[in-house]
């Protein structure tokens, strides 16, 4: 069940690449905040003023007055430019300010370093909560309090699932719903190409896959059993599930799918420990 509650404090996103602009979009979709409590900066002129014209937040001239008139913060930049961002702003910051990274592989230590004593927390979202149904992993810093959890779980609780994890496992939930939406989006496509091969038009073949996807899922979470159990009671004796399911196996569809989540975290792992710091 989704809270009603709403955030008081100004809200800064410094960065509106995709994850940025997902995140405005879901705050003010879900009504968490107003449009003039949030302010955005972008390195990228035409990015952020497209977003303003979108949604009627504020724009900032620089990531300056982002730490000057917002209590919490997003760092939604990449990790590559993720200290250079942030090294210029690091003595502005104080215990007032919230801070929420969801620069990939980027350790809270070094989040820390970068902002002073600022309170830290990252997390690992993923596309789907700028329409409410995301998924998404968060670790707390040293110097967090009760307060920031609620503020975690209110902003990610309300834009989908959010689950608390020791920081090693983030890379793991990076490898499995944060790259996740993208394995959905490729088997909706492949199953919509089935249908076409079958004799749907490609519009009817997408919808029927879409929804089949987010009816099951939807079905799983609600019924809260084993995926198996709702498996077999679709697939009845000598039938058309059973024939289909018997081909996904012996190409390897599960094992497939496995070695993606695997070889994803591993990738997150190796971003985490080459992304090149001046202390390193």
């Amino acid at each position: 069940m989704r809270q009603n509650r709403k955030l008081s404090e100004s809200i800064g996103v410094i960065g509106t690449g995709k994850m940025g602009t997902a995140l405005v979009r879901g705050l003010l979709k879900e009504k968490l905040v107003q449009p003039n409590q949030v302010f955005a900066y972008d390195i990228l002129d035409e990015i952020l003023n497209e977003l303003v014209k979108e949604t009627g937040i504020n724009a900032t001239l620089n990531n300056m007055q982002i730490v000057k008139k917002c209590s919490i913060i997003f760092i939604c930049v990449k990790p590559q430019v993720f200290e250079t961002t942030l090294q210029k702003l690091q003595t502005h910051f104080t215990n007032d300010h919230l801070v929420i990274s969801i620069a990939a592989g980027v350790p809270l230590t070094k989040i820390e370093q970068l902002t002073g004593q600022a309170r830290c927390v990252r997390i690992m979202p993923n596309m789907a909560f700028q329409v409410g149904e995301g998924a998404a992993g968060y670790s707390l810093g040293t110097r967090n309090d009760n307060r920031d959890s609620e503020i975690v779980e209110l902003v990610f609780g309300s834009l989908g699932k959010v689950f608390q994890f020791p920081e090693h496992l983030l890379d793991a939930v990076t490898g499995l719903s944060g790259t996740g939406p993208a394995y959905v989006f490729v088997f909706i496509e492949a199953l919509a190409d089935g249908g076409v091969l079958a004799g749907l038009s490609r519009r009817e073949a997408l919808l029927l896959s879409a929804q089949t996807v987010m009816g099951a899922a939807k079905l799983l979470l609600e019924q809260n059993v084993h995926p198996g159990v709702l498996k077999d009671a679709i697939m009845s004796p000598g039938g058309t599930t059973a024939s289909a399911l018997q081909l996904m196996e012996s190409r390897g569809f599960r094992s497939i799918l496995i070695d993606a989540v695997e070889v994803a975290t591993k990738k997150s792992q190796f971003l985490g420990q080459n992304i090149s710091f001046s202390d390193r």
